[in-house]
């Protein structure tokens, strides 16, 4: 029933949203954080989202999955060694999803990566005069067979904007928390 359920929202999700509310066909330009941080949406291509935060332009599939980073100087690029589910198939697939691959940096070797998502649950996000029907998951990111972070975001697929995101690096254990405050 709980698959059901999920399968149902997220088909929701997918449906046209109502004017002046954002969907796959109409993108924000800027989402703004609590911490007073901005993410740039660039372009969307498919469940391929470019976007800007700060000097750092990243790439990322389904809002799942990183893709690239890249600076002035700087580029790290994951390369997958299988397809990778969209929110949707992660759900029907049990709500758990695991992809491997590797990660290169600049100037650096070809490291084994691993990304783990599970879905916790769904939830309508009111947002000014929109509703969103979002997911909360939890994912974790391993390198070289270690785990190096962990979050939860709550995330609307359709619209592809994360209005909250908590996650540590296990490593140094910094924290970070960004509620969504503004939509541009």
């Amino acid at each position: 029933m709980r698959l059901a359920a999920l399968l149902a929202l997220l088909s929701a999700a997918a449906a046209p949203a109502r004017a002046g509310c954002f969907a796959e066909d109409g993108m924000p330009v800027r989402a703004v954080y609590d911490d007073g941080s901005a993410l740039e949406y660039l372009d969307r291509e498919g469940e391929v989202l470019t976007y800007r935060s700060g000097e750092v332009v990243s790439r990322m599939q389904a809002g799942l999955w990183p893709l690239e980073h890249r600076g002035e100087g700087y580029l790290k690029q994951y390369q997958w060694d299988t397809p990778l589910p969209d929110l949707a198939e992660v759900i029907a697939a049990g709500g758990k999803a695991r992809a491997e691959g590797r990660v290169t940096e600049t100037k650096k070797a070809a490291l084994p990566v691993a990304v783990e998502i599970e879905v916790i649950g769904t939830r309508t996000v009111d947002w000014e005069d929109c509703r969103y029907e979002a997911v909360e998951f939890r994912k974790t990111m391993h390198r070289e067979g270690r785990k190096m972070s962990e979050g939860v975001m709550l995330y609307a697929p359709a619209a592809m904007i994360a209005f909250r995101t908590e996650s540590v690096e296990l490593a140094t254990g910094k924290t970070w928390s960004y509620a969504l405050e503004a939509l541009e």
